[in-house]
Formats: structure tokens, sequence, C-alpha cells
């Protein structure tokens, strides 16, 4: 082995002469002048034509070296595809393992459901460990990825005794990429934007992407933030995958700022999600001493227990903690393209690979090595969670939203939870569960650790300091009535396929068709709807109306009415549309009279005629792609809306006047003063600007499109005061109002617990207001990310969203900030003409998880011909 990574240090040096790049020796030709590899497989040149680190490798090459590799060699199966990404790749994955163990593969797979079953009496340790290697789940990060094929390799042709015996103990479950999409938009990047004689300067374009750069997946989402709620292809077939071979160590290889060093776990030992047992990290830490060993033998810096963290449980390093698996972040320093240089000197691609590579035959050495040990925590872990005695049911409903719940209970279930639904009304803390809509969750399950991390509530942390958000409490992002803490005396019943979802025949009526606004899926039919040409209203009063065959039914703000227009009758597609919404289980209703039961007619003034809108959003230089690819998602996905992307250079151009909305997520500070014009007239005129996040609003404000009022931090407040003293020249005053003197080693801290990096506060909505439309209970939990608080409008009806008197729900925040947020506006209406502006704070598409809050911005969209301020 050693005599291996001195051959790939070779290639190291050849890839930083003068040589031309596309003369670099290769890896596997280095790898071939060594006698401990087979001669009769194929390597990845041979099979595909392009060296290993020549350049960056596509999808579709790295997949059919595979194949190839898999159909030739003895100690590899290609187990198949497990996801599509929304681009249309194929995620596969493969199994490499010793003959015997390939052999087998089917009995062993079948003894994993068996360790984690303390019924079973499998004895463990005479069991293969179940290894997962995944690679590059961000595509910019592409060292992972184009290392897999040089790693397949050597562990097919490799001779050495070594590497035999490791993996007659070891079967690895063999990911070689997580983002085939953003993989291939970064290996598109640099491959055409790199010469003969690549630049290795920073600045040269091959290193500076563009918005959106490869890091993310079709829609540009970070999918190493999606294993907790799967909201993607990529990810619910990754938990598939995860789930059926339960892995007693998984590994996640990354890349990170092209001046560091290496780094492998342990993380920072204050940031561990309390619910990870201490095992966890004795064993991550005995890994660690193997890669430790595998890269001081090459001289190789690295670093380890700082920097990142174990806290967020919905990483690829940190969800397998939760499931009797070892998690192993590696975060390899990254060229960004073909070579750059580094403090350090200069770094090739080639290094990249190379200290992949190392860490993966590090990997396996210590997985074999300690096979024993990790099966025998698998077995223990899931033990110990049986013998706590955990009782009890979580309760949960989704008032007049089956859809949500729906997607509530598919989340669960993807993790391995198994949810009841409720038999028997049931009564707590004054709220009712009713059955047969409300889903029950056993506390006595075999996951039922994951199920404490996804409902916990923290207020308490050891350290305040987060690589990620320090909350994600799942009822609380889906806005469900839900129980605190576990029922027990519930009567429970199996959860079918058609739960929430019956179907139902949709009568003929003369009068029209009423929808409840509720439900989740209804903005969907509403979009397609309107496309038909169907004349539909939305109620902005409450009403009981007479259904046919069904009585009297409730009625709430934002309810919508399908009617024919004057001499004519409801668009053929549009009834298509309400009698298949009707025959899926959508709550769509036969009106059987004009003349309602109680509140307004459906005639009434108070049903206002919807026109269908035209989005138009900011994109390219200057945006988050996290932030508008949230919302690309939702509207093309959910809502099946098309909605126009235009990058910021384009704006200017663009005749506003054509649209009715336009969103941004960002400043467009380095815009023209007649796009600035432009965004006047178009909101005077009215269009709807929804202008999210801190940065946008101020930027607005600045710009005079806005007004906005910023609640002061006690020391923002003693600094204004301080400047305008020297200006005054009154240096005692001056002195007086100056900070006290801190430690120069404390200013990164101190500056990170003034942040708020991901908490959920207790908003209150206003629910007869148009943004509110759909919503049924005045508190609404809210994503927090900004540290940033608006004072509530002027107007005493535009703050649809305020927060509580004391809104920390869930997170991290500091008492200042609390104090701050305490009444603040989370959302503001500005009327300005005949138009508005959205002062929208929060993410309200929070990660494309945050359901309960998603129809906020869409009520903007349906219902913006309704933002007016009342005087």
């Amino acid at each position: 082995m050693k005599q291996v990574l001195k051959l790939l240090s070779l290639l190291v040096l050849t890839g930083t002469t003068s040589v031309s790049w596309s003369n670099a020796l290769s890896l596997e030709d280095i790898l071939a002048t060594t006698p401990e590899l087979r001669s009769d497989l194929p390597s990845p040149t041979t099979a595909t034509g392009v060296a290993v680190g020549e350049r960056h490798w596509y999808h579709h090459e790295i997949v059919d070296y595979l194949d190839t590799l898999a159909a030739a060699s003895p100690r590899m199966v290609a187990l198949g595809s497990h996801a599509n990404s929304y681009g249309g790749r194929s995620l596969v994955s493969y199994a490499i393992s010793s003959e015997s163990n390939i052999a087998k593969l089917q009995d062993i797979k079948a003894a994993r459901a068996k360790i984690i079953d303390p019924a079973s009496g499998l004895e463990a340790t005479k069991q293969p460990a179940v290894m997962h290697m995944m690679y590059s789940i961000h595509g910019n990060e592409p060292s992972g990825s184009n290392a897999s094929p040089l790693v397949a390799y050597y562990l097919n042709a490799s001779l050495d005794p070594a590497i035999t015996a490791q993996l007659e103990d070891v079967v690895i479950i063999f990911n070689p990429m997580l983002n085939p999409d953003g993989l291939d938009r970064f290996a598109h990047w640099t491959n055409s934007h790199r010469g003969q004689v690549p630049s290795p300067d920073a600045n040269d374009r091959e290193h500076r992407e563009y918005v959106p750069n490869g890091r993310t997946n079709y829609y540009w989402f970070d999918l190493n933030r999606d294993w907790l709620p799967h909201q993607h292809p990529e990810s619910r077939g990754r938990l598939a995958l995860f789930h059926t071979w339960k892995p007693n160590v998984q590994l996640d290889f990354h890349e990170q700022g092209s001046n560091s060093n290496f780094f492998f776990m342990p993380g920072k030992p204050e940031r561990t999600n309390p619910l990870t047992p201490p095992i966890n990290q004795k064993l991550t830490a005995k890994i660690g001493e193997y890669h430790a060993r595998a890269f001081d033998r090459e001289g190789v810096l690295y670093f380890s227990e700082e920097g990142y963290d174990d806290f967020f449980m919905g990483k690829g390093s940190t969800y397998p903690d939760l499931f009797g698996c070892v998690g192993i972040l590696f975060e390899q320093p990254s060229s960004r393209g073909s070579q750059q240089d580094v403090i350090s000197g200069r770094l090739t691609f080639p290094d990249t690979i190379t200290n992949q590579f190392r860490a993966s035959l590090s990997s396996l050495e210590a997985t074999a090595a300690l096979k024993d040990e990790l099966l025998a925590y698998q077995q223990t872990f899931y033990q110990d969670s049986a013998s706590q005695g955990d009782s009890g049911y979580y309760l949960a409903a989704a008032n007049g939203d089956p859809t949500r719940l729906r997607e509530f209970v598919r989340i669960l279930e993807g993790h391995g939870i198994v949810t009841e639904a409720l038999r028997q009304d049931t009564e707590v803390e004054g709220n009712t569960y009713v059955a047969g809509s409300t889903i029950a969750i056993p506390l006595n399950q075999l996951q039922s650790t994951y199920l404490k991390t996804l409902w916990n509530r923290q207020l308490e942390f050891e350290e305040n300091v987060f690589y990620d958000v320090s909350t994600w409490t799942l009822p609380w992002a889906f806005n469900l009535q839900h129980t605190r803490e576990p029922v027990t005396r519930v009567k429970t019943t199996a959860i079918t396929q058609d739960f929430l979802a019956l179907s139902s025949t949709l009568a003929a009526s003369n009068i029209g068709y009423l929808i409840d606004w509720r439900d989740s899926a209804s903005p969907s039919l509403l979009y397609g709807l309107l496309e038909a040409g169907a004349n539909v209203r939305v109620a902005q009063r409450p009403f009981t109306a007479s259904i046919i065959e069904q009585g009297r039914i409730d009625f709430g703000y934002g309810s919508l009415l399908v009617t024919p227009r004057l001499n004519d009758s409801i668009p053929v597609s549009a009834l298509a549309l309400l009698k298949n919404a009707a025959d899926s289980g959508l709550p769509v209703y036969p009106v059987a009279s004009s003349h309602t039961v109680q509140g307004i007619d459906l005639g009434s003034r108070d049903f206002h005629v919807l026109q269908m809108p035209k989005v138009l959003i900011a994109t390219g230089a200057g945006t988050s792609a996290y932030d508008v690819g949230e919302i690309w998602h939702l509207l093309d996905r959910r809502v099946q809306m098309p909605i126009t992307m235009v990058d910021t250079h384009q704006l200017p151009r663009i005749n506003l006047a054509d649209y009715t909305h336009v969103i941004l997520t960002n400043p467009l500070t380095q815009s023209p003063d007649q796009l600035t014009n432009n965004l006047s007239t178009f909101v005077s005129n009215g269009g709807v600007l929804w202008a999210q996040g801190a940065a946008t609003i101020d930027w607005l404000s600045d710009e005079n499109l806005t007004i906005v009022n910023w609640r002061t931090t006690e020391a923002s407040s003693a600094s204004k005061k301080a400047s305008a003293a020297i200006a005054q020249g009154d240096t005692e005053a001056f002195e007086a109002l100056l900070p006290q003197r801190q430690p120069y080693a404390t200013a990164r801290d101190e500056a990170a617990f003034k942040l708020v990096r991901g908490v959920i506060l207790e908003g209150q909505i206003d629910a007869t207001h148009p943004l509110g439309y759909g919503f049924t209970d005045e508190v609404l939990p809210m994503f927090r990310r900004s540290a940033n608080f608006m004072a509530r409008s002027e107007n005493a009806y535009s703050t649809p969203v305020l927060y509580s008197a004391t809104p920390l729900l869930s997170g991290y925040m500091s008492a200042e900030n609390q104090a701050l947020a305490s009444g603040s506006a989370s959302l503001i209406v500005d009327a300005r003409g005949k138009g508005a502006v959205v002062l929208a704070l929060d993410a309200v598409t929070f990660r494309a998880f945050w359901w309960g809050t998603q129809k906020l911005l869409l009520n903007a969209l349906f219902f913006g011909e309704l933002l007016e301020e009342p005087r």
C-alpha cells in the first residue's frame, strides 16, 4: 500500500511541472507499474479513453466505467439505480467485497435487518461490517467522484494480502456520486474554461463559477442538507439505500476552501448532538487514528476536532450517528478546477484525488480492524433503545390540509419510523385530535432515537456556535397541531395507502364548485384552472354553503369558487381538472345553491375574480442560488406554474409591465438607476414586489422603494451616539460610549454568538389578511436565519405576521436578539399606488421542507390584487 501511495505522489509531482496538462501521467498508469495489481481488469483509461485526473469526468463516464469493471470482476456487483435526478441522470451503487462475500451477498443483506432487531438473537460479529462510501454530494467538490473509478479499480485489482483480508471483513456499498446534475454542471464549467496550459490563478474564470454553481442539484439545493426532509429524488433513493444496507460506517467525501488542509472526523466535541451515544464518538476517534497514520506517512497536513461538528442530524456524516452507525466527514482542499496556487504551493486536481483515494483505503483498513466493535455497537444501540421503556404516542394533525400531513408521514416513513392513525377522538391540553385525520407515532419502535431528534425542542446548548442550523423540529416546520410530549392510552390503527386521500365522484352543479384553500394541493389546482380559462373567485369572508349530497359545509377566508362565465359554461379542460382533483381526494365540492346558510352568499361582492399570475424572479450574479432555487422548486414542482428567471444584468432591459409579480431574494446593488425607476413604476401600476431577506429589504429602503424601521442593538445605538459625539467634538461622551476592551482571541466566537443561524420563532398570523388565507391557527412557527428585526408597520392592518412577546420556540438565540424579536414583524405589506411591496424577512420556503409557511408566498402570488392598506 505504501508503494502505491508513493506512486500516486509521483503523479502529483508530474502534475505540478510545466508538462502540458493533456500529457500528464495518469493515475492508473502509475498504479499499473506495481506488481500488486491484476492485469486482466479494465483500467479507467482503457475502458473510457480518459485518464483519472486528466480532466473532470462526467456522470456517464464514471457509471460506464464502473459498470464495465463490475461486469469483469468477481469482487464487484452492480446494485442498479436507486434514484433518478431531476435532470434524468441515474444514481447507481455497487457492492465491493471478497469473492466469497459477493457470492452470498443476498444472505448478508438479509442479515442486516436482524442485526438491528433486538429479538433476532443474531451473533453480529460473525457477519462482515458494511461500509457505505459516498462521494461528492456537492458537485463542485469533484475529487471524491473522480477518485471513485480509481478506488474501485484498486480494490478489485489489488493482490495485496492486506486488501484481500480487509475485503473478507467488509462489504462496501460504493456510491460514486450523490449529485450527478451538479457534478456534470461543474465538469462542464471547468472543462470548458481550462486551457491547454491551465491557469493556476485563483481569479481565473475556471475557478470562479457563475450562479448557480455545481455545488447544488438541478433546483439549486444543497443535497447534504436534505437527509432529514428528503424532499428530492436523490435523497429519497439515498435513504432507501442506507436503510436497506444499514451500514456500520458511512463515509462522506467533500472539499473545502483551497487554502485549508485535509480534515477528518471527529468534529468539535462541544458541538456533538446530545442524542449521539458517547461510544459513537469513541469509535470515530479510533477510525481517525487510521487516517492520521496514513496521512502522516506521506507528510500530508490535516486537522480534526475543530471547525466542523456533529450537531445537525441532517447531513451525510451526522445522520447515521442516530442509527447505530458511525458517520465520517472528509474535507479535502479544493483545486476548483485543474490546478490552483494556494498558500502552501500549487494544488492540482490529481492532488485532491490522491487524498480522497488515501482516505478511502484508510477507512477500509479501519473498518476491517474495528469490525467486531462496530457490529457490537450497532446491535447494542438498538438493544439499548428498546430497553429504555419509551411508551406513548406523539399525535399530529393538519386541520384542513391532508396533503401536508401525508407529506409529513412520507418523511417519517423514509427514516423507517412507523406511523399509525388515531382510531378514537382524543383531547390533549384543550386540543381535540380527530380520529381518521390524526396520526399517532409510537415511541416504542426501532427508530425511536431519530424520532426524538425530529420532535426535539432545544433551548440550552453546551456551545452556542453552529456549523449549520441549531434546530429542526419537524412538526413545527409543517405547522402541525401536535403534542409536545407523548400521550398514553390512545387507540390506533394501521395507516392505509388511501389515508387522508379518499376519492369522490364530483357531482354536476349548475352553480359551480368550491375548493378548500387550506389544502396544500389547492394552489396547483388553482393555477391549472386559471390556465384553462376558468372563472375563479376567492372569498374574502367566511361562509357556510350547501353542498350537493353532503349538506352544510363551512368555508373560510381564501376559499375558491369556480363558476361559469356569463352565457357560457365552465371550460371542458377546467371541469376535467376539478373531476380529477376530486377523484384524487382533493377538497372540491359541488354547490347546491348560491344562497348560503351563513355568511356571504356566493354572488357577494366579497368574492374577488382572480387573474393568472405571471412571475419574474431575479437570478444570476449577486443572487443566492439557494433562495432562488427554493422558490423555483416550489412553483415548478408543487404548483406546476412557470416562473421567468432573469439574470440581474438583463433586468434593466426587461419590460416589467409584462409581469404581475417580481421576486427579489437579494439586493440589486450593482444595478443602474433605471432599474430602480422601473421597479417603482411596476409597483405603482399594480405590480407586486416580493422582497425577501433583510439585505433586500434594506436595499429597497435605501432606494426609496419602501419604508422599513429596523430595531437596533444597544451596541449599535451606542456606536451611532459615539459617532455623533466625536463629530461634535465631545471626547468625554465619545469615550464613555465605547465598548469594553475584550481579548482578541474571543472575537470570532463573540461575533458568532450574535448570529441567528437557524431558530424557530412563534409568529402570530392574521388569517383574515389575504396573505393569511388558508391558515387556521393564529400561531405560525417561522424559521429565522437573520439577526435583523423590523418594527411592525405604521398601518394597523399591514403586518400579517408578527412575532409573539416571547417568540423563541427552539434553537439558540442570544438574550439580546430575543428581546429585539419580541413583537417585531416577520411580514409587512407596503401598499404603493395600485400595487404593493411585500417585506418578507424570513425564507418561507426554507430548504423546501418548511411546508407550514410556503403558503405565504403563494397567497402573495395568487391574491396580490387584494394587498391593500385599509386606512
